[in-house]
């Protein structure tokens, strides 16, 4: 009997669960029951909830929301996972670029919060009786956002202003469905009035991991760059987007628009170019699906106040390189991550 040895380099090969670490997207439909269940999606189990976004005053000055809220008896945030508390990073302060503010110190922990329905159409989380803390409240739904917490944060918006969207990067023993939904927002932030976009967003991960630590497929993906963004131009026509791009075929570049529009790229390029320090950017060039995208780093989003990381977060702004429209509102929240490189190998 003849046999041969393959030609092939079988290191180069995914293993059994993965395709070349590429990666499904999509928009879905808003469906407050999913928000509520527990249940298992996928195999996969909720990591967490984050409520997060940029929001500018009156003065042009920047802030950036986050608070994580896990699920009884998920693991803690900690090390690159977001702690249980509430954070806002801003401009305006002496430092320059973006640093953490002590007004949120003192509000409820995430652990100290309940998920309950908000009539038929919603969900509500908001702080336990009693619990220690400044209390906080969040309603989300198709038609109506709310979201509390005193004497920080005062804002509301009206219907999601596009399409839900998600995607999906399977792989054998790491896993990850990410849910976004999306409301244009106005209020008080830190007593002055200011207008922007916050997101809902969940993690579907397998049992026992965690964002950005344990089984999470973007290390396998050994992704470049995730950015989130939303544009608010000012004839009323809204667009937000998913950009995430890495080595191997992972790329994710989903976007939604405010006429119910959904798009997800079949190919993708992109090229970060770091700045001096090597740690930061100064900007990303995209090609997806033939068109040319930039994101454009805002010279204050520099989000220093949240300390030394691998993946350092910056927000800007994303559009088509000959899109002149004028914006009206417009953010971009997202990270690069210098140690996997600026581009794909080849």
């Amino acid at each position: 009997m003849t046999t041969a040895a393959p030609r092939w380099d079988t290191a180069a090969l995914s293993p059994t669960g993965s395709f070349n670490c590429a990666a499904l997207a999509s928009g879905r439909h808003f469906d407050p029951a999913e928000l509520l269940s527990d249940e298992p999606m996928l195999g996969l189990q909720r990591e967490a909830g984050y409520v997060w976004g940029t929001l500018r005053d009156e003065d042009g000055e920047l802030y950036s929301v986050m608070r994580r809220i896990a699920p009884p008896g998920a693991p803690v945030g900690k090390g690159l996972s977001l702690p249980a508390k509430l954070l806002v990073v801003s401009t305006g302060t002496p430092e320059g670029q973006l640093q953490l503010r002590r007004e949120p110190r003192g509000a409820v922990e995430s652990t100290e919060i309940e998920r309950r329905p908000y009539g038929d159409t919603g969900v509500e989380f908001a702080s336990r009786p009693g619990a220690d803390g400044r209390p906080m409240r969040l309603v989300l739904s198709a038609n109506e956002f709310c979201y509390v917490e005193q004497d920080v944060i005062e804002l509301t918006g009206g219907p999601l202003v596009v399409p839900p969207l998600q995607w999906y990067l399977p792989g054998p023993t790491s896993s990850l469905l990410y849910l976004s939904h999306t409301w244009l927002v106005d209020g008080i932030l830190m007593g002055k009035k200011a207008r922007g976009f916050l997101f809902w967003e969940e993690a579907w991960m397998p049992p026992g991991g965690q964002l950005y630590v344990h089984k999470d497929p973007l290390h396998d993906a050994e992704y470049l760059t995730w950015y989130s963004w939303a544009n608010y131009y000012r004839d009323g026509y809204c667009e937000v987007g998913h950009f995430l791009y890495g080595q191997r075929d992972f790329h994710v570049a989903v976007t939604a628009d405010s006429t119910g529009v959904v798009t997800s790229a079949r190919t993708m390029e992109a090229e970060i170019t770091r700045a001096e320090d090597g740690y930061w950017h100064d900007g990303i060039r995209y090609t997806i699906d033939g068109v040319e995208w930039v994101c454009e780093p805002d010279p204050q989003g520099r989000m220093q106040g949240l300390g030394r990381m691998p993946n350092p977060q910056q927000e800007g702004r994303i559009r088509r390189v000959d899109d002149n429209r004028e914006v009206e509102v417009y953010m971009a929240w997202g990270e690069t991550v210098p140690a996997n490189g600026d581009r794909r190998r080849a």
